[in-house]
């Protein structure tokens, strides 16, 4: 129960309590009530009628004055105080102030509606509570539901094994093997689906379960199953993926790398897809580089598989040299980010095209070209001219900000440019 709660009940209480006591605790008010049923009243409402006859013509001034001297003695005689405030509280002698009855409602009722509240509602919440509250296990064990996942796979498994099913049936059970951590099973139910019709899906969650059961690792037959996948669907990512994974554990690193630069496209719409390819890829690379074989940059490899020959034949590619001077180096640690990018010379803002280094590659050579493209349409053939600059900066970020350094060229047609030359000297205000 939140503190909210409670505040918002003891304040609720205590505009229940004031409505209540309120009228016990004020005299003022039940005098001026009183007054209006007094003979003061009466004395008003009798002079009015006196004057209204007298106006009408009923009576004349004389016997208008005799009617009012009778009216005012009849007053003095009823009236046993001066003013008319006493004489209305003379009249309501009745109605005078009650502490101790305000004292039982402002006690007992707040009592009383604590100790309905502990009866009812809060037991109502607690049940309530626990029914939101309670695990999936814990109701699948109340009488007359459903079991655990665990009986509900055993009893799948029963039927299974006595009645027979179809292949999305032992994949189900494979499923729910794997989800429970028995690994051995699922290979098992996987197996049966398999048997029955070739599935390239159902082939590579059998891998899994396999490499699963053997501290992630493929072993020869999971590997064999991820291949034999690969044959039925080339072009599927899953499969793709799987295949590079396998591929590099098995040490075949040139075939892995094949297989993981086919998704570089896919890459491009997922950082995390990008981090673990470039992570497979560097190090596949590094164990060729390290067996004496020559070997492209990642950077070549996702880029040579992203766009085909002919759109990289066709393609804006310009090529920057970029340096920093030495008094800017001294101000920047070696680790420091450089942002080397291409924007139109009139358009968005938007980076056509990005290379992103250290401050420790300088001086260095990188190319953009169209495959860098952040959105289809908006690379650097479609504008022609562009800005390029070289940023470095110690934050990271892709915008520029006071205290970074930054250099720049102007490239009026970046299909006939092939090389330029900047050096980082200029301070960012």
């Amino acid at each position: 129960m939140n503190i909210l709660f409670w505040v918002l009940l003891l304040l609720m209480l205590l505009v229940a309590v004031v409505i209540l006591i309120y009228p016990l605790l004020r005299t003022k008010g039940s005098a001026a009530i009183a007054y209006k049923d007094s003979n003061l009243g009466l004395y008003d409402d009798k002079l009015a009628e006196l004057e209204t006859d007298l106006g009408e013509g009923r009576i004349d001034h004389e016997q208008y004055q005799l009617a009012r001297q009778e009216i005012d003695r009849e007053l003095l005689l009823d009236i046993p105080t001066e003013s008319r405030e006493t004489a209305s509280v003379h009249y309501t002698s009745e109605v005078r102030r009650q502490p101790g009855l305000a004292l039982m409602i402002s006690v007992f009722l707040p009592m009383v509606a604590l100790l309905v509240y502990m009866k009812l509602g809060m037991h109502a919440s607690t049940d309530m509570q626990q029914a939101h509250t309670q695990t999936p296990v814990a109701q699948a064990q109340q009488p007359g539901q459903a079991g655990s996942l665990e009986d509900m796979t055993r009893s799948l498994a029963d039927r299974l094994q006595q009645k027979g099913g179809s292949q999305e049936e032992w994949a189900m059970l494979g499923r729910a093997y794997k989800h429970l951590g028995q690994h051995m099973m699922s290979v098992k139910a996987y197996e049966q689906a398999n048997k029955m019709t070739p599935n390239a899906q159902l082939m590579i969650e059998q891998a899994e379960s396999m490499a699963l059961g053997n501290s992630q690792r493929f072993t020869p037959e999971a590997r064999a199953l991820v291949m034999r996948a690969l044959e039925l669907e080339p072009d599927n990512l899953n499969v793709l993926w799987f295949a590079g994974v396998a591929e590099f554990q098995a040490g075949n690193y040139r075939n892995s790398i094949e297989h993981l630069s086919r998704l570089s496209d896919e890459a491009k719409k997922d950082p995390e897809v990008e981090r673990s390819l470039r992570l497979y890829i560097d190090k596949a690379r590094s164990q060729l580089i390290a067996a004496g074989e020559d070997i492209p940059t990642t950077d070549e490899i996702i880029g040579a598989a992203a766009v085909s020959g002919d759109v990289a034949a066709s393609g804006a590619k310009v090529q920057v040299k970029v340096d920093v001077s030495s008094e800017v180096r001294s101000r920047f640690n070696p680790g420091d980010t450089v942002f080397v990018y291409a924007k139109a010379a009139a358009g968005p803002k938007m980076p056509l095209a990005a290379q992103r280094l250290t401050l420790a590659q300088l001086p260095a050579t990188v190319t953009l070209d169209d495959s860098m493209a952040m959105m289809e349409g908006m690379n650097m053939s479609a504008f022609g001219s562009v800005v390029i600059s070289a940023r470095v900066t110690t934050t990271g970020s892709a915008i520029a900000k006071a205290g970074d350094y930054i250099g720049q060229f102007n490239v009026e047609d970046v299909s006939k440019t092939e090389l330029v030359n900047i050096q980082i000297d200029t301070l960012v205000n």
